[in-house]
């Protein structure tokens, strides 16, 4: 029984890993999953990563990854500059904020949270969508030159359980 689900686990992780994998396709799915995660709502970034990356047919393993983004340590550098841009564009100065005056200012602040959430959520985005693109290209490239080098060269089993390994040796 225990067998039969590991099984059913590992082809539902092999899907998820290979759903729409491009490379473009997982940079779109992070970048999703980023800015979901920039958003006001916090404890559903998951969620809502999964459902955007569900209705734009992305990848939802990586856009869950992006919205990680929204992690205990990142989220309140994140909160601050989507709060800190949005009155800097809204009444032209910074917000003199400090922690004492926070949770005062609180109601006041919930309306630049929501409007920062678009230049800072799409500056993240961005950056993480770009940085998963060149990771992917890379994977793909590196698969390729492997998959190149393992072509060329014979490959032998060796009498332990069928492993295999590089060229056939000379008696």
């Amino acid at each position: 029984m225990l067998r039969k689900l590991w099984q059913k686990v590992k082809t539902i992780w092999k899907l998820a890993k290979s759903e729409r994998a491009s490379p473009r396709e997982i940079g779109w799915a992070v970048a999703i999953g980023a800015f979901a995660g920039c958003t006001p709502a916090v404890g559903f970034h998951g969620a809502l990563a999964l459902a955007l990356a569900t209705v734009l047919k992305k990848n939802r393993l990586f856009a869950w990854l992006g919205s990680r983004v929204s992690n205990w340590l990142f989220l309140p550098f994140i909160v601050l500059a989507e709060v800190q841009v949005s009155h800097r564009l809204r009444t032209g100065e910074w917000l003199a904020l400090d922690r004492d005056t926070a949770l005062e200012q609180a109601p006041a602040l919930l309306l630049d949270w929501c409007i920062g959430t678009i230049p800072v959520g799409i500056a993240i985005a961005g950056a993480l969508g770009v940085a998963s693109w060149a990771l992917a290209v890379r994977r793909d490239r590196r698969r390729a030159a492997q998959g190149a080098v393992g072509d060329a060269a014979p490959v032998h089993a060796t009498k332990e359980a069928g492993v295999t390994s590089g060229p056939v040796p000379e008696p």
